[in-house]
């Protein structure tokens, strides 16, 4: 009979091994710091607010990780993430910020730099940060966080939907005249947070999440850089300025795989509006949008109309419109300026829709008035290499309007493979270097396609379309 002896030194030699497993484990196994465990009430008979603190700080101070919410209601009041955090919003968990005033910070709302109540959920010069989670966030609506400051003013001569104040800032920054501190805090109670938003932020990623109500912006990403939006739901129908998911002067973007019912714009790329704008001119760029839906909203992929700082290098394809008043859509005015170029829309259904291609350089939201004709400059804004295909339009009011400026034509615009029955066809005015390609367009009145003060159009409709 044979006995085997294990040597002392390979006894040694094992046991080594599996400490040092067990350490490389526990090392490589996330940090968790459930907010249970720091007093959230799960019946939310009391905030959370202080839970959520504490469950955040515990986790920045360990060097990061995941604060988890588990099951149950709770309210709270805004939470402030920092790098190297995850919030993990667990299936059955619903966070509910209720509608009250918050502390002003530095932000930018509207495409204009000034102090706004503070974001839901936000973290700003922060990197490697996510929410994500089968969870659920709640908040009032736009008209409900209109009260937060306290009653609207009896009378609002401005016709701005935010307020006299706001639109009194507007006009001295455009007027390049100074804005004191009293000024911008007093316009800020007359301002709206963002549900999420990200502020000079790197590595972000927001997935899975359900979003109800919207006070303003529902993701927000300004001045931020590879971020990704996926798999979001969000339902914040009706409201204006409720964007669903808003890339601001940022870059290195990805938005995918996400629903969206929404009063305003459903996906939205910005880069600053105006005087303001100009002076910080900071782009948003390398933007990628894929297999999304959007429903009710004002635009379903829209550019624009803060376009101060350029927009490039954009691609949204795989894009399903349902029930919006605008489908593709771009938009600016005089005295924005900006270069919007390199733009890619491919593969989009769209059903009862208003416009289903709105390319406008006059636009006009609340507050503003029309702009007169002017020498070209840094405030005029130019659209150029924009490319359509592949869309196939039901239903619509207009299947196409694209109204570029006498000053400055919609230059190099590619209309291909596109579909579309509506009330009327495509109508261009003041464009240059226009192509159409396989456009079968059906009206219900009026010819198909109308062509005016344009040149270098190109066309395989059948003869081509003189200007006018």
């Amino acid at each position: 009979m044979h006995v085997r002896v294990r040597s002392p030194l390979l006894s040694i030699v094992l046991l080594l091994l599996v400490a040092g497993s067990a350490l490389s484990y526990a090392a490589s196994t996330p940090l968790v710091f459930n907010i249970a465990d720091y007093g959230a009430r799960r019946d939310a008979s009391a905030p959370s607010t202080e839970a959520f603190r504490r469950a955040i700080e515990a986790a920045h101070a360990a060097g990061g990780g995941t604060v988890y919410v588990p099951a149950g209601n709770y309210t709270s009041g805004p939470i402030e993430l920092f790098s190297n955090i995850t919030l993990d919003i667990g299936a059955g968990a619903a966070i509910d910020f209720p509608v009250a005033p918050l502390p002003f910070v530095h932000g930018r709302y509207l495409g204009v730099e000034a102090l706004v109540p503070a974001p839901l959920i936000g973290g700003t010069d922060v990197e490697n940060v996510t929410i994500t989670g089968r969870g659920t966030l709640v908040t009032g609506d736009y008209a409900a966080w209109g009260k937060a400051y306290g009653p609207a003013p009896a009378s609002n001569p401005s016709g701005n939907a935010n307020g006299p104040l706001w639109q009194n800032l507007l006009q001295k920054l455009e007027a390049h005249q100074p804005v004191s501190q009293a000024e911008y805090r007093a316009a800020a109670a007359e301002l709206r947070p963002s549900f999420i938003c990200f502020t000079r932020a790197k590595n972000v990623l927001v997935e899975d999440i359900r979003l109800q109500g919207g006070p303003m912006f529902i993701v927000h990403l300004l001045y931020s850089e590879n971020a990704t939006v996926q798999n979001v739901t969000v339902d914040s129908y009706p409201g204006p300025h409720t964007n669903g998911i808003v890339a601001d002067s940022s870059r290195f973007v990805r938005i995918f795989n996400d629903y969206i019912d929404t009063g305003d714009d459903g996906i939205v790329i910005k880069s600053g509006k105006d005087a303001d704008g100009l002076r910080v001119n900071r782009p948003s760029e390398d933007i990628a949008i894929a297999n999304c839906t959007v429903h009710h909203a004002h635009g379903a992929v829209v550019i624009g109309s803060e376009t101060s700082g350029g927009i490039r290098n954009v691609v949204a394809g795989n894009i399903t419109a349902v029930d919006t008043e605008n489908g593709i859509r771009i938009k600016s005015r005089r005295g924005r300026g900006g270069v919007v170029q390199d733009i890619r829309f491919d593969n989009w259904t769209m059903e009862n829709v208003g416009t289903a291609i709105d390319i406008d350089s006059y636009y006009v939201m609340g507050g503003e008035s029309a702009t007169r004709r002017e020498p070209v400059s840094a405030r005029t804004p130019s659209f150029r290499n924009i490319a359509i295909s592949n869309v196939t339009i039901a239903g619509a009011k207009s299947v196409a309007t694209i109204q570029g400026l006498p000053e400055m034509p919609i230059s190099s615009l590619w209309l291909s493979g596109i579909i579309g029955s509506g009330q009327t066809g495509i109508v261009a005015r003041y464009t240059d270097d226009l192509e159409l390609h396989n456009v079968e367009v059906k009206p219900q009145q009026g010819p198909p396609i109308t062509i005016t003060d344009s040149v270098n159009q190109q066309s395989d409709n059948g003869a081509p379309h003189k200007p006018q």
